[in-house]
């Protein structure tokens, strides 16, 4: 007979890993998905797809008994849409109307693309033509999680349509919150929520203007550290704008912490349709649109 150890969480006692099981297994059940036990820690479906319960164990031994069957019932249900959208048939099989609905352009660091494993993103663009580069994919969003699609979850789509969709729900999107950060007289100010598609707004930042901040002039000064947040200064003095961006960089490495969507620590700027990476991780330089930005402040403060 082999026995296997349960994972150690404290002082949670054997009892409380049997009746989180059973409440998981019977959850299960009730949605129509029959499983059984495999081990102390691990489900199994009859078509040999495995389930380990670690996650769940660990989040209800750190709450009331009375929080378990919300907790449980989030797991499995998750684990539910993992297993269907598993099934080869699962993408191909959803209609165009319904595809377009659930599609979300996201930027993501070009280190989380790669640690996606083995499929194909050859479809996916850089937000703009520097080395690393956040880089946009389109997302397959549910309820309980989200999809970045591979190539081949977009054979026989018309990928034209497939990014305009895209691109038009992550727009209509909005921000919970917004704050000023004002640091050594520079204000600096920060957009933010809770969905992981917030920060993907830059990709198209001239519906982000028009629909959430307003007059921008001279362009926009940005930075995002993490797929929830949107860091921002709005230029309108050259030496200010060239401090605004040293402020940028050290919030960027701040808020990129502690974060389970870390995006970039590069500072970038907006203007006219063309974007520009003002810091890459070493120095700030003025090159490109900002740097001809920064002459045109010049200019109209002499």
């Amino acid at each position: 007979m082999k026995f296997h150890s349960l994972p150690d969480y404290g002082a949670v006692h054997a009892t409380t890993f049997a009746i989180v099981r059973m409440k998981t297994i019977e959850a299960f059940r009730k949605r129509g998905v029959v499983v059984h036990r495999e081990d102390a820690t691990t489900l199994a479906v009859g078509s040999g797809v495995r389930m380990s319960l670690n996650n769940v164990f660990a989040r209800c031994s750190g709450v009331s008994r009375s929080a378990w069957d919300g907790i449980i019932a989030g797991h499995v249900d998750l684990m539910i849409e993992t297993m269907r959208e598993a099934d080869p048939t699962f993408f191909t099989g959803l209609s165009d109307d319904e595809f377009h609905s659930r599609l979300r352009e996201r930027v993501i660091a070009p280190s989380a693309l790669a640690a996606m494993g083995e499929c194909e993103y050859e479809y996916s663009v850089p937000l703009l033509d520097v080395p690393g580069a956040p880089r946009r994919v389109l997302n397959l969003s549910s309820p309980n999680r989200a999809v970045t699609l591979a190539d081949r979850h977009l054979v026989g789509r018309d990928l034209n349509a497939a990014w305009a969709a895209g691109r038009r729900n992550t727009a209509a999107l909005k921000f919970e919150d917004g704050r000023i950060l004002s640091r050594n007289s520079i204000d600096i100010e920060v957009l933010s929520g809770d969905s992981i598609y917030l920060a993907s707004k830059v990709a198209d930042m001239t519906t982000l203007i028009s629909a959430h901040l307003g007059e921008c002039l001279y362009g926009v000064l940005f930075v995002v550290p993490n797929a929830y947040e949107f860091v921002f200064h709005r230029p309108r003095n050259a030496d200010v704008a060239l401090m605004a961006a040293a402020e940028l960089a050290e919030l960027a490495d701040a808020f990129s912490r502690d974060t389970p969507s870390p995006l970039s620590r590069s500072v970038f700027f907006w203007r006219d349709g063309e974007y520009c990476q003002v810091f890459d991780g070493i120095s700030i330089e003025p090159t490109g649109i900002f740097a001809s930005t920064v002459t045109e402040l010049r200019e109209c403060a002499a």
